[in-house]
């Protein structure tokens, strides 16, 4: 039985949101970014302006100044997507700077999408860049792909009802049977290789994080562009698949083989 309560999680999710992004932010951005109807997510932000956590400028919102403070930053705030970002930087630090490419990690959405939640980029000029903060889908993407590959098939099978399958690439998976196809894949390898289905010309890695009750809580992902993936591929692959297993271990998941990162896995190490 989920325990929780809706409207203080989501509380505790816009907070959350503020204490990362940094950024002011319209009710869209926030109703878009956390899943939560327009109608909802104003009365929400209403009542943190109200208490003071919040100010509002013009559209936009703001975390209060005496909150926003640089010194504090990470601070005042806690909970699971904090603790997981303030343990995944150092990590996502020392790939960038071994692999010279750009390191990502991000969370599942509701809807089983992807929100980027940090984000270091390559110091190459040519590199791949995604800004922080923003919702990206799941089927076209690494990040997406290997948290959804470790979801239950419920999750699968609702995701893929509401999903568009757009192509925007001709690489892009575009038939369901053929999305499935992929996350068995995914499952028996323990991590996703993405070429150039979302963009032409990039390509990546991602595997999954998972929780100390073995669930999938985000993904850890490097991006770059396609020629030097190829060229650095198994060293990119093989990067990704420890550092996740070890934010992974630092979760609570205990001591997981990075190159067979399954739910069983997980399951198993803690037992």
């Amino acid at each position: 039985m989920n325990s929780s309560v809706k409207s203080a999680s989501r509380i505790l999710d816009i907070l959350e949101l503020f204490a990362l992004g940094r950024e002011p932010m319209r009710l869209s951005d926030i109703s878009d970014q956390l899943g939560i109807p327009k109608s909802s997510s104003l009365m929400l932000l209403r009542t943190l302006e109200a208490r003071g956590y919040l100010v509002r400028e013009g559209e936009r919102y703001r975390l209060e100044p005496s909150f926003d403070d640089d010194r504090r930053e990470g601070f005042w705030i806690g909970g699971r997507l904090a603790q997981l970002v303030r343990i995944a930087e150092p990590v996502m630090a020392d790939m960038v700077e071994t692999l010279q490419e750009t390191a990502v990690l991000g969370i599942p959405t509701p809807e089983h999408n992807v929100r980027v939640v940090a984000n270091r980029l390559s110091p190459l000029a040519i590199r791949y860049d995604l800004t922080r903060m923003t919702v990206i889908p799941a089927y076209c993407t690494a990040l997406g792909q290997a948290m959804l590959a470790f979801q239950p098939e419920e999750a699968v099978a609702s995701y893929i009802r509401q999903c568009s399958f757009e192509a925007l690439t001709e690489k892009t998976i575009t038939d369901p049977e053929q999305l499935r196809q992929r996350l068995a894949l995914i499952r028996r390898h323990g991590w996703a290789v993405n070429y150039e289905e979302r963009f032409i010309g990039a390509a990546g890695t991602a595997s999954p994080i998972f929780d100390a009750t073995g669930r999938v809580v985000a993904a850890l992902n490097v991006a770059t562009v396609t020629v030097r993936f190829r060229r650095n591929k198994k060293l990119i692959v093989e990067t990704v698949q420890r550092e996740a297993a070890r934010l992974s271990e630092a979760l609570g998941a205990g001591r997981l083989d990075a190159g067979r990162v399954t739910t069983a896995t997980v399951r198993e190490a803690k037992a």
